[in-house]
């Protein structure tokens, strides 16, 4: 076995991550993101439309075990990969989760849901349950800096396939398992990343699914790794590894070490969505809101909307134009360009609530005013707006870094807004703020099994 490769280096930083190495900032905002994922989960469990039969598949997975784990807005305990599946795939069902744009990946949903599973099961402090999910968002991250853009030009989505590793790395570090097991961990989880983007052609919810199975299945590499089971050596550098299966080879592997283990923490790194949209719609919004604002335009003034996207952008939220020109579900609506713009100018934003307007003939008609390009010289996430009404105004914005980038942060209290109004369409009101309260002071909890018992219903 090779001992300096980039699985064996990233797994031997996982495993040495500890909670009196880590800066006071990366401490505040593993917090703030972990709070963020129980807002989303609970906000797609309470909002989504595939929640229902995600209920059902859920528990007829489970029909005939015991299970303790919570899954939120549930009243009965699940298995614990049963409960990764839901918890996983309800924090994915708003596209509401935290992005890392280096990676263009959601790194917390995975996560969090496989340590949550953990955690209630091995009566984990809050101290070990964030030292653990910031080992796994610097895998999950630090994998993707080495991947970039190339895993969704080879039509996969890294937020599972290369967040499996993240997740099974804050599993192993939770679990305090063994360097060889965690090694033999990651083999197996190699042979599981999974999940095609697809979805964007029919808008079926495989995207929620991805996500959900990502932590289920790291559960069931750490179990099986646990318990002796052998898993392949080198699966990210691999010859027929992850990064040359998924991205063709055009990685630059290098770039997940450059300051591993200096304080470079990824957390830090992490944005938070303010709209329940993909993260390529948000300088878009962010730009029309502006505008509106500024220049006190109404819908009804505007001839033309010229929108400029980044290449990977582009090639999410904007093309087949006809087909994004007129979405069908709520997964069309969060990965249409056109959809979010025309909401911005009706809304001045976006929620969840916008997507009952996908057939609004205000809606059609400013979509069809609507013309978006790529440009190259655009960076991350972000986009360039022209308004043009028919009186011959002409306004133009340019967000490089929407709100909620480390650029632009989201301060706590907006956190707080976001995790009670997503939180209090499952739960009453007294409890999500005693949610909110205590997640400020987390790693001061004894139990996560205690803190984890108060998202269930009832």
């Amino acid at each position: 076995m090779v001992d300096d490769g980039l699985t064996v280096r990233l797994v031997d930083y996982a495993l040495s991550v500890q909670w009196e190495r880590v800066s006071p900032p990366a401490r505040e905002r593993v917090k703030q993101l972990f709070l963020d994922f129980l807002g989303v989960a609970l906000g797609g469990r309470g909002l989504a439309d595939s929640t229902p039969a995600l209920l059902r598949a859920g528990r007829s997975l489970a029909k005939g075990a015991r299970g303790v784990c919570t899954v939120v807005g549930e009243r009965r305990g699940f298995p614990p990969p049963v409960a990764a599946f839901l918890n996983g795939a309800f924090a994915h069902s708003l596209d509401f989760d935290d992005t890392h744009r280096d990676s263009i990946t959601h790194p917390g949903t995975p996560i969090f849901a496989t340590l949550m599973a953990l955690a209630e099961v091995h009566h984990t402090s809050g101290e070990r349950f964030l030292e653990s999910a910031l080992a796994g968002y610097e895998v999950t991250c630090r994998i993707g800096l080495a991947h970039g853009e190339a895993v969704h030009r080879r039509g996969f989505h890294p937020t599972a396939t290369t967040g499996i590793f993240g997740a099974v790395s804050a599993g192993a570090h939770l679990l305090r398992l063994s360097r060889e097991a965690t090694l033999d961990a990651f083999g197996l989880a190699g042979s599981m990343a999974s999940g095609s983007l697809q979805f964007l052609v029919t808008g079926g919810w495989n995207k929620r699914v991805h996500v959900g199975l990502c932590a289920h299945n790291a559960i069931y590499a750490l179990t099986m790794a646990g318990e002796g089971v052998k898993g392949a050596r080198a699966p990210l550098e691999g010859h027929n590894g992850y990064l040359r299966s998924y991205a063709e080879g055009a990685v630059k592997p290098a770039r997940a070490l450059e300051g591993l283990g200096d304080g470079q923490w990824q957390v830090l790194r992490t944005a938070v969505k303010p709209y329940p949209s993909c993260r390529y719609n948000h300088a878009v919004i962010d730009a029309i809101a502006h505008l509106v604002r500024r220049y006190e335009v109404q819908a009804e003034e505007v001839a033309r909307l010229e929108i400029a996207l980044p290449p990977i952008g582009y090639a999410l939220v904007a093309v087949p134009v006809e087909e994004k020109r007129r979405p069908r579900s709520s997964v069309d609506g969060q990965f249409s360009v056109y959809f979010a713009s025309a909401v911005a100018m009706l809304e001045g934003g976006l929620t969840w609530a916008s997507y009952q307007r996908l057939d609004d003939p205000q809606v059609l008609a400013l979509i069809d005013r609507t013309v978006v390009r790529e440009d190259p010289s655009l960076q991350g996430m972000g986009a360039r707006v022209m308004l043009v009404t028919h009186k011959g105004g002409r306004w133009e914005a340019e967000v490089p870094y929407p709100l909620g980038e480390p650029e632009n942060p989201l301060p706590w209290d907006g956190f707080a807004r976001k995790f009670l109004g997503l939180a209090q369409t499952v739960l009453p009101p007294a409890r999500a703020d005693a949610i909110l309260q205590r997640a400020q002071n987390l790693e001061g909890e004894g139990d996560m099994a205690q803190f984890i018992s108060l998202l269930r219903k009832g």
